[in-house]
This record gives C-alpha cells, sequence and structure tokens, in this order.
C-alpha cells in the first residue's frame, strides 16, 4: 500500500493507537526470548549497514534523477504506525507529483497520473523503498516485519487484527511479495480506498498473522532472499509480473476470441475447465485469466493463462468491461463463500455458473445471476 506523502487532512496528531495486547507479550503463539530479539536486531543492523554502502551509489542517482525531472524534494516522509501503535515517520524517494495528496487520496492504483515518470520506475523496481534502510538503523523499523500502515487504516482493525501490532513493522514481509502489484489489483476500483479496506487489507492482515506464528531470523533470511530476488527480476524486466485485462497495452495488436472467459480457482477443477474449453471445437471461447482467493496463487501462470488476483477483482471495471463469462470452479470452498461470490458475480453483466465437481462435468448456471450468452 502506498501513499502519496503526507496529508494533513487524513492523518490524525502524533498519538499511541491501542493495540488491545499487552506490550510486553511476542508475537502471535511465538514468544520471544531475548536472544532471539537481539539475533534479529543484529540481523537488521548487519543488513541495513551493508544495503547503504552498496546501494549508496544508486541512491545519488535516483537523487538526481528525481530532483532533475521536477525540482521538487527527492524525499518524502509519511507517519505509520509502528510496534506498540507508537507514530512514527517512514521514509521514501518520493515518486509523486509536489503535494499529491491535494490532487487524490492517499492510495494510487495501476497507472495513477500522479506518479511521475522517474516514480513509476522506482515503484515498479520497490527502489523507492531504499530510505527505510534508515529507519531500520534507527529501529523504527526491521528489515523483515507486517508493512506499517497509515493510522487511518489501523483504525479499521478488529482487537484481533491489532496482535500484528505487537512486532516491528519491517521493510518487506510475506503480505509484501504477495501483494507486489497491489496497483494492478486496484486497476479500475470505483473507490479505491473502499476496495482495499474490504478486500486487500484483511488478506495482508491474514498472512502478518500467519508469519508471525513462525517469526524468526531462518524465515526472515528466506522472505530477504525471495525480496532482492524480485527486485533484481523487477530492475531486469521493468516490473515483478501481472495480470492485465484484455484490450489492454498488453494484449494490443492480438485477435479478440468469441468469448472471453475468466475462471475462479486454480484447483484441479479449474485446470480441468480451462483444458475443456481449450479443446472446444471452433475456439470460441478462450480463458483469459484466473483468480483465486489464495494470494500465494497469484503471479503464476497455471496452464499459461495468469493468476490476475482475488475474486473481487472482477469487480473493477477494467476486468468487469472485458469478461464475457465466470466460470466459479472452488469444489473445497465453503458455502458461504460460495454465497459470498455468487452475490458479487449478479453485479457483473457476464454469464456466471459454478463448475460441478465431477470430472469432465459441464457448468451449472449461477442461480439469479444474468446469463447473457457467448456464442
Amino acid at each position: 500500500m502506498r501513499g502519496p506523502g503526507e496529508s494533513k487532512t487524513h492523518e490524525p496528531p502524533a498519538r499511541r493507537a491501542r493495540t488491545g495486547g499487552d506490550r510486553r507479550a511476542g508475537p502471535i503463539g511465538n514468544p520471544r526470548s531475548r536472544s532471539s530479539e537481539a539475533a534479529k536486531r543484529l540481523l537488521d543492523l548487519a543488513g541495513a549497514s551493508l544495503g547503504i554502502i552498496v546501494m549508496l551509489p544508486l541512491g545519488l542517482l535516483i537523487c538526481l534523477c528525481t530532483k532533475l525531472a521536477d525540482g521538487g524534494p527527492v524525499f518524502y516522509r509519511q507517519v505509520r504506525v509502528g510496534r506498540y501503535g507508537r507514530l512514527f515517520r517512514i521514509w521514501k524517494f518520493r515518486s509523486m507529483v509536489v503535494e499529491a495528496e491535494r490532487v487524490g487520496g492517499p492510495l494510487t492504483s495501476d497507472e495513477d497520473p500522479r506518479v511521475t515518470r522517474v516514480g513509476r520506475v522506482l515503484r515498479k523496481t520497490k527502489l523507492d523503498e531504499l530510505p527505510q534502510l534508515w529507519n531500520v538503523l534507527t529501529g523504527e523499523m526491521s528489515l523483515v516485519g507486517p508493512r506499517p500502515e497509515v493510522p487511518r487504516y489501523v483504525a479499521h482493525y478488529t482487537p484481533e487484527q491489532r496482535e500484528v501490532l505487537k512486532c516491528k513493522p519491517g521493510m518487506t514481509d510475506l503480505a509484501s511479495l504477495l501483494f507486489r502489484n497491489e496497483e494492478a489489483l486496484l486497476r479500475g476500483a470505483e473507490d479505491v480506498e473502499d476496495f482495499y479496506v474490504r478486500y486487500c487489507l484483511p488478506k495482508k492482515i491474514e498472512l502478518n498473522r500467519q508469519y508471525l506464528e513462525r517469526a524468526g531470523v531462518a524465515p526472515d533470511l528466506g522472505i530477504l532472499l525471495r525480496t532482492l530476488w524480485g527486485v533484481a527480476a523487477g530492475a531486469v524486466c521493468g516490473g515483478w509480473g501481472r495480470g492485465r485485462p484484455p484490450g489492454s497495452a498488453a494484449g494490443r495488436g492480438r485477435q479478440a476470441p468469441a468469448c472471453r472467459v475468466a475462471i475462479i480457482g486454480t484447483g484441479p477443477a479449474a485446470l480441468r475447465q480451462a483444458r475443456d474449453i481449450r479443446r472446444e471445437p471452433g475456439g470460441g471461447r478462450q480463458v483469459v485469466a484466473f483468480f483465486d482467493d489464495e494470494p500465494r496463487a497469484w503471479h503464476k501462470r497455471p496452464e499459461g493463462i495468469p493468476v490476475a488476483g482475488m475474486p473481487e477483482c472482477l469487480l473493477n471495471a477494467a476486468w468487469r468491461n472485458a469478461i464475457e463469462e465466470v466460470i466459479v470452479a472452488l469444489p473445497e470452498a465453503s458455502a458461504a463463500r460460495r454465497s459470498q461470490i455468487g452475490e458479487l458475480l449478479k453485479a457483473l453483466p457476464a454469464k456466471s455458473s459454478f463448475a460441478c465437481a465431477g470430472p469432465g462435468s459441464d457448468s451449472a448456471p449461477l442461480e439469479g445471476a444474468q446469463a447473457g450468452l457467448c456464442l
């Protein structure tokens, strides 16, 4: 999640947010000993010091490019909620126009016009986060830990979700890796902030809770290596990869299929549906994307088809206007979740159906949903 900068209208006065927990306790289900805390701090000091030394030439180049681009400040600082609810100011390289918060909200979606040309490169490669190495040195952050949120979003936390505030926030975490293309998930949302709070934030907090259950130096090293690999891939490839709706710039020049199909699910039932559609005579339908509740499935390409994000992304205009048929292939989902997805799909103009669980079976039309035909 990214904010455009400090905004007096969006941030409360400096205060301590209530965590609803004992500040002496360790992370959920994993009480930390003094030795483990000391080991993590040593890793932070060594990693941040080495990172600053190694990345100093690149940092100076980023400063020069940012300054020459529009003459504005190189850095910006934003209030975030840290461990035990303490507020602190996070450092970043500025990636948006000066005073961007005056012409938009605190969240940004893909292709936000407020992002500068230099800033777009920094965001795709995650290099705008480099100045937070200073936050790590000062002890306000860790290399690995739940990403700190702005106070207005922490206000939405339930008492159980506030447990993540018992851990020092980090530069990267499991949620950061899986939500690395968060701006693409928000693309086309009518209310970006509402979509983030309702659908993205709960999933990120749950991933943070899972991390805290097994937090330690070894898992932290694994997350750091995965993050460094992603940053390197972003620098080489110009981003970490994402699924784009048909008709976007990535898909121009390709012949449009007679019916664009999205499949909710990435399990055996979903893959079987994709293979069956591919074998249909005449090629009247084409699966253009999978959607799944499990963030670990995002950014993968089963059957050569991208997993574009959570099912709720279909509500965003970019996908809603591009998809003509949706097949729900989640036989393992609970009845409550299947009902939620059914209600979600009623808002789409696309034909919708639930795939039966048996091999080679057809899809059952979604009762009550709009059922336009793909010819």
